[in-house]
């Protein structure tokens, strides 16, 4: 024990030298430094930049809306005294331009929506879906965005089962670089 009290009060002296003899060395190092700056060091030579034809591809961009019309239906389990309930609407549409030349593939428009229902009571909901679609314009690829929109549906419960259906449009936009 006394060993080791010994051993922090010695190394409690011998850490400031320690510091101080760091310090030192330093100095000598920035001394040193200072000479060969104040001498003149060497040019250093740095590479030059390598230069690059940037190429902007030139064409016309023009702004597209898409529209489609959409049947959505859902079928759900109620809870014998109703509550919160899960849909899983889905169904399918072509989205198109105003030309008919810009369109997509048959796209599936789905949402997944939480309905408080009660029972015995109408229920009308709107359902807002967001899907990305790939489109066309004459067979070839031009881009991709998201159609939405408002689609409202209603049905009444029949025991503990509901079928809400109903149909809208879903619409969307974007950029065609020609």
């Amino acid at each position: 024990m006394k060993k080791t009290i010994f051993a922090l009060v010695l190394s409690a002296f011998a850490v400031p030298a320690v510091m101080a003899a760091g310090e030192a060395e330093f100095g000598k190092g920035l001394a040193v430094l200072k000479a060969e700056v104040a001498a003149g060091a060497p040019d250093i030579k740095l590479p030059e930049p390598e230069l690059r034809a940037v190429v902007v591809r030139e064409g016309t961009r023009e702004y597209v809306r898409v529209s489609g019309y959409v049947s959505l239906s859902a079928s759900a389990w109620m809870q014998q005294d109703g509550g919160y309930t899960s849909f899983n609407f889905s169904g399918y549409t072509t989205v198109r331009d105003s030309s008919g030349r810009v369109t997509s593939n048959s796209v599936r428009i789905s949402s997944y929506e939480g309905i408080w229902l009660r029972p015995g009571q109408y229920v009308h909901h709107s359902v807002r879906p967001n899907v990305s679609v790939s489109l066309y314009r004459d067979g070839k690829f031009v881009g991709s965005t998201y159609v939405s929109g408002y689609i409202s549906v209603s049905g009444w419960p029949s025991s503990n089962y509901v079928t809400l259906n109903g149909s809208g449009h879903v619409e969307g936009s974007l950029y065609i670089t020609e």
